[in-house]
């Protein structure tokens, strides 16, 4: 269980969001919505550790996750508005990187299968499109399995296609002992879990 308790966030002297809590389980996924400028983004930021809240908890299983931040981190990915990809390698080499860091290189060959990337394998990041991009990313849930995902507007960019892939995807990570937190203005995600909407909070 995932557990935020009074969490307040403020930038700049304005406060962002204030005494947000919420709990979540695994086999389930929360979906994160409200206006542009809400704070989505710092939210997810901080729960994967990446920012720090001005006062509240986070507890994973009950525990606070700052005693054991890197374990916490080690089994959850953050896919963010930033690109990780590397421009000069092919999709093949970047995917690989990240597979060979987590040790879980079994995976890679079919996260490239899931989407649609084996005929582009050995082309260059530079030169693809933004929503192949974006496929690029998402594959990397998969050939570095974990159990939490973090996952802001994660279906910027993709067409019909895509965006039905990623329901699909998430819908099995939740079945498979998973926990999914997303933010998204796509309301083909809805269906996946209850709704946060973030301006409550303010």
């Amino acid at each position: 269980m995932l557990t935020v308790q009074d969490l307040t966030y403020q930038k700049d002297d304005k406060k962002i969001f204030s005494n947000l809590g919420f709990s979540v389980g695994i086999n389930s996924a929360m979906i994160i919505t409200g206006r542009n400028g809400c704070g989505k983004s710092s939210l997810l930021k901080i729960l994967a550790g990446i920012s720090k809240p001005n006062s509240g908890k986070i507890l994973w299983g009950g525990e606070d996750v700052e005693n054991f931040r890197d374990d916490f981190n080690g089994d959850s990915q953050f896919l963010g508005h930033k690109n990780f990809l590397k421009p000069e390698l092919t999709v093949l080499e970047n995917l690989r990187f990240y597979a060979q860091l987590a040790d879980t290189e079994m995976a890679l060959q079919s996260s490239l299968n899931f989407f649609d990337l084996l005929e582009i394998s050995d082309t260059k990041i530079k030169n693809l499109s933004a929503g192949w991009q974006k496929r690029i990313m998402l594959a990397k849930l998969l050939c570095c399995p974990t159990t939490i995902w973090f996952l802001d507007e994660p279906s910027n960019n993709l067409d019909k296609e895509g965006r039905k892939k990623l329901h699909g995807l998430i819908e099995s990570r939740i079945s498979d002992d998973g926990l999914v937190i997303l933010t998204t203005h796509d309301e083909i995600f809805f269906d996946l879990g209850p709704r946060l909407n973030l301006e409550d909070f303010q």
